[in-house]
């Protein structure tokens, strides 16, 4: 089943909307498509980035959400 903004993606980022409105609106749509490389960097889990986002005192998204966005990046960031 492919993945969607409004059901997968935006709720992911909704509780971060409000820190992060400053730099860019997570919760909309072509915001998020347009800077979706620079999210995946960020929130990447891997060791090669070592401080991943969002930043304390917030938890880092878990390893499913970080694939549900990556997995939405590779559907062609569906609405």
């Amino acid at each position: 089943m492919a993945t969607s903004f409004k059901t997968d993606i935006a709720p992911i980022f909704a509780p971060f909307r409000a820190n992060m409105i400053w730099r860019f609106d997570l919760t909309d749509y072509d915001t998020v498509k347009n800077n979706a490389s620079l999210i995946a960097s960020v929130i990447d889990l891997s060791p090669q980035n070592p401080n991943p986002m969002p930043a304390p005192p917030m938890q880092p998204l878990n390893q499913s959400q970080v694939d549900l966005f990556n997995q939405w990046i590779a559907d062609g960031f569906p609405q």
